[in-house]
């Protein structure tokens, strides 16, 4: 607060600006208008807590959504549009214990086709085996699409994932997990990426499966 001696317009009354004007016993002061933060509401404070489950869940997969939602960025970064997706799609549950639908994951969206998926197994030693058939050939399913996975450890909340382990035409994959891994269930996503890394297919939910 700062003490004003009167000018040629005398002293200051009310609100000028981001400043108020007053006078106590004779004396003119300016004192800066206080700050006002209004409480946020119950769905302000649900809408945090559903972005923040959901930004801290994606956060270790950015490279993966970067080259996964590249084609539908627009004004909007790869991470923005996948945060939107899993907001308004993957949530559930009430507040404050919300969580994600894993099913309904998705980490890439492209116009590359989708293979079948014939067979998930976990083997011995944390080791799983994903078999697939292709549709034919065509400028959208190519031999060398590569194929990558995602796994997911809600127990350990930790990812692993799988960049380029297997091309389209061998329609099978060994994926070695952590050995830590044993005896927890994990989630299971798949998707291509083209030799060029330019086009992507939809991501695939494989499932759930005890290792």
């Amino acid at each position: 607060m700062a003490r004003y001696k009167n000018g040629i317009n005398g002293a200051i009354s009310g609100k000028v600006g981001n400043v108020v004007g007053a006078t106590c016993r004779g004396i003119a002061y300016l004192r800066a208008v206080p700050e006002t933060t209004n409480a946020p509401t119950a769905k302000q404070i649900n809408q945090r807590l559903k972005f923040a489950l959901v930004m801290g869940w994606l956060k270790p997969l950015l490279n993966i959504i970067n080259i996964g939602y590249q084609i539908l960025t627009g004004d909007k970064t790869a991470m923005n549009r996948a945060v939107s997706h899993h907001l308004t799609q993957t949530v559930i549950g009430d507040a404050p214990d919300y969580h994600i639908d894993f099913k309904k994951a998705i980490f890439s969206r492209g116009e590359l086709l989708v293979s079948w998926i014939l067979e998930v197994l976990c083997l011995v030693n944390a080791v799983l085996s994903i078999k697939w058939d292709n549709g034919p050939a065509s400028v959208f399913c190519n031999d060398d699409d590569q194929a990558s996975f995602i796994i997911y450890n809600p127990a350990k909340e930790a990812f692993v994932t799988f960049t380029n382990v297997a091309t389209r035409q061998e329609k099978e994959a060994v994926l070695q997990l952590p050995e830590d891994f044993a005896g927890d269930t994990v989630h299971c996503w798949q998707h291509f990426v083209n030799a060029k890394g330019d086009a992507v297919s939809t991501t695939v939910y494989l499932g759930e499966i005890v290792v």
